[in-house]
């Protein structure tokens, strides 16, 4: 049971109570992530930090198999790697964020996996690269929220090579229980799902990425890549084809920090017999085809 203490707030008496580590954890594991999403969500954080370039590799190893992200975006120190993994992080995040709870790569990184390791490099000037893991067999053992500090003997050579020549982070999954849940992960049915898995999530970056990739949102283009492949950007208004632009619109919506004008441009998509060939037609179709795939595309918010 956690201990708690016993104190006095002028005449309100109050009990502080540290949640258990090891049955909290359990259950942020069960927020709602799906892989491609998941992905998604380092993604952004990765954007956020600068970077041009990221490469998303899957390698089947069986039990052993492991997905890592690496990026060539600014870094961290080792106070500020080590409060990245701190559920609830303290730290300001940019109007355009994703993420603004500090929950991000922990419970995404956590509901498909059981370790989580990270490395990072800050300064272009040092080779010195910081290391943390979160381990859920760890914690679960300690019942403490403890982050290792990984010494560089036990970091895999595929974890600090892409910071070799470059700044930037490095997010490895490792004991994928919630993605290679096969009673056989040396199985042929365990290789071809992880493999299959490389396929979704390119296709699900080159949907929400678009902009990045083809550098409307910064204006210099994001390059993903999936197991060495670049990610093609998927427009969901197919404008490289026959679509029809109606006429656009301006709305002003409330907000906590005021009034804001949110710009919509409506599209109607050609009919099948309007594309360029069959092939133009089944890519637009999109990661969940085309009935699944209608609707609002949030593009950007200015407030």
């Amino acid at each position: 049971m956690a201990a708690s203490t016993r104190t006095a707030i002028g005449r309100q008496r109050v009990e502080t109570v540290v949640p258990a580590a090891a049955r909290t954890i359990a259950s942020l594991r069960n927020v709602g992530y799906e892989l491609p999403q998941a992905v998604a969500d380092l993604v952004d954080n990765s954007i956020s930090a600068g970077a041009m370039t990221i490469a998303v590799d899957l390698h089947f190893d069986g039990a052993d198999s492991w997905i890592q992200i690496a990026d060539d975006g600014h870094g961290m120190d080792a106070q500020t790697l080590t409060e990245a993994l701190r559920y609830g992080s303290m730290r300001d995040y940019d109007s355009d964020d994703l993420g603004k709870f500090g929950f991000g790569l922990k419970t995404a990184s956590t509901s498909q996996c059981r370790r989580v390791v990270v490395a990072s490099r800050r300064a272009p000037e040092r080779a010195r690269v910081e290391v943390r893991a979160l381990d859920l067999f760890h914690i679960e053992q300690t019942n403490k929220w403890e982050i290792l500090v990984v010494d560089p003997a036990d970091r895999p050579a595929h974890l600090v090579e892409p910071l070799r020549e470059t700044t930037g982070t490095v997010v490895l999954w490792e004991d994928l229980d919630r993605i290679l849940d096969y009673k056989d992960p040396l199985g042929g049915w365990a290789r071809r799902k992880l493999l299959d898995r490389a396929e979704a999530i390119a296709e699900h970056l080159g949907m929400v990425f678009h902009r990045f990739l083809t550098g409307q949102a910064r204006g210099r283009k994001l390059e993903i890549l999936v197991n060495g492949s670049a990610v093609e950007a998927w427009d969901p208004f197919c404008r490289d084809q026959a679509t029809t632009a109606l006429p656009e619109s301006d709305y002003r919506v409330a907000s906590e920090s005021g009034m804001g004008i949110v710009h919509v441009s409506p599209y109607v998509l050609p009919d099948k017999s309007e594309f360029s060939d069959s092939a133009a037609w089944a890519r637009a179709s999109g990661p969940l085809k085309w009935n699944r795939q209608q609707g609002i595309y949030v593009l950007g918010l200015s407030i």
